[in-house]
């Protein structure tokens, strides 16, 4: 039997993506993506604490920060069915996360729905100063696990963060949704 891993994504995989939805819903697409970089990046390198976000969308936006907040935090939401899908692959290979996020997000979330057991190893871009698509933290990743494998394969929503995994041994997965992800992974994981 080989040896596999599964990296899981977080957001836009196991929980909806937020900060997409959230700055679409008021800007232009263009604008959306200029301000979710600007605001999510520093946070995601672990330049900022996860507060910080708030505290400056609402000087810049000239927003109230509690009416941003309550929007924000109204986003979250659990793909409930993917809980038991992790639970069957991680039953078959090596299961692990590796989300862009601020620091304390991840985490606190996964405590509040019960999801750190599910993974071997959780990484997150603000604790190791590196993001998504930076090749460095996908291989960061990996070695934390210490072991050789036959085939890792990389989860994630975003063909932007897929790109060029190949190059280091990873085979992209692009999440599109629950149903074709089933799919993907009984063939993976039943297959050989």
């Amino acid at each position: 039997m080989k040896n596999k891993l599964i990296i899981f994504d977080c957001f836009g995989v196991i929980f909806d993506e937020i900060a997409v939805r959230f700055f679409n819903k008021h800007f232009e697409p263009a604008q959306a993506a200029e301000l979710k970089d600007k605001f999510f990046i520093p946070a995601d390198m672990g330049e900022i604490e996860y507060d910080e976000i708030f505290v400056r969308m609402a000087q810049e936006l000239k927003w109230d920060k509690e009416y941003i907040l309550s929007e924000w935090n109204s986003l979250f939401n659990l793909r409930k069915e993917m809980v038991p899908l992790i639970e069957w692959a991680g039953e078959r290979a090596d299961v692990v996360l590796l989300s862009n996020a601020p620091s304390g997000l991840v985490e606190r979330l996964f405590e509040e729905n019960s999801l750190t057991h599910l993974f071997l190893h959780i990484t997150v871009s603000a604790n190791v100063k590196m993001v998504k698509p930076d090749l460095e933290i996908y291989r960061h990743c990996v070695k934390q696990m210490n072991k050789e494998y036959d085939e890792i394969y990389m989860i994630d929503d975003s063909e932007r963060n897929l790109k060029n995994l190949e190059s280091i041994g990873i085979t992209p997965i692009l999440f599109k949704d629950v149903k074709q992800l089933k799919n993907e992974l009984e063939s993976i994981l039943e297959g050989g």
